[in-house]
């Protein structure tokens, strides 16, 4: 989702290409110099989170109400996630393992990947599935407990050190996955009876029998 003005629209679809394009040059180059390659990456994922952070959409919309907002506060957390990996990208060049390697890996697939999930899912999943999930407050929950446990994870647990720490708050993020999991499937359920309900008292009465 993308906002632009009139006057902005070929400025926006530039530093998209441009961006997109030192993406895909980081990830050939980083085959050959895995070290510079690594940080052209980083720059490069840096500066689509910068193009989102001036045209997305989300920026408008998380002043709203309702789906909107829910929408774009999982947005922007994500995009703020992302941004991290492009930082330690960036800084670090390739990392395999360790403390930098865990913060990236679940930066990425945990604070934007599956944050995406969680707010696109009232959209997505039914015109996938043709199964109703409507907005509920209720769907906060499990984002919330997604990032929080994820920055515990990050702060205290890579770069602090604290190995119990770190450990229960991966334990809170798979909690956040089922706890999602379990809202989504108790509010499709409840939708379902709802619309069953109404199309049942809304059904033509049948004429009585003949006696």
């Amino acid at each position: 989702m993308a906002f632009f003005s009139p006057g902005s629209a070929d400025r926006a679809e530039g530093w998209f290409l441009a961006a997109c394009s030192g993406i895909l040059a980081g990830a050939a180059a980083s085959m050959l110099w895995p070290g510079a390659g690594t940080r052209v990456w980083g720059l490069a994922v840096l500066a689509v989170v910068a193009w989102l952070a001036v045209f997305d959409v989300a920026r408008h919309t998380v002043r709203g109400q309702g789906l909107p907002r829910y929408i774009a506060l999982g947005l922007l957390a994500g995009y703020g996630w992302l941004a991290l990996a492009g930082l330690l990208w960036a800084g670090t060049g390739e990392t395999a393992d360790g403390p930098r390697y865990d913060a990236v890996l679940h930066a990425v697939f945990l604070g934007f990947t599956i944050s995406m999930i969680f707010v696109h899912a009232p959209v997505i999943l039914p015109a996938v599935l043709r199964r109703p999930l409507p907005y509920h407050p209720v769907l906060y929950a499990p984002l919330a407990l997604l990032h929080v446990c994820l920055l515990v994870r990050v702060g205290l647990g890579d770069w602090a050190g604290l190995t119990t720490v770190w450990r229960w708050a991966g334990v809170g993020n798979e909690v956040a996955v089922v706890v999602f999991i379990a809202c989504a499937a108790t509010l499709a359920v409840r939708a379902r009876r709802t619309a069953r309900t109404a199309r049942s008292g809304t059904a033509p009465a049948q004429p009585a029998a003949g006696r």
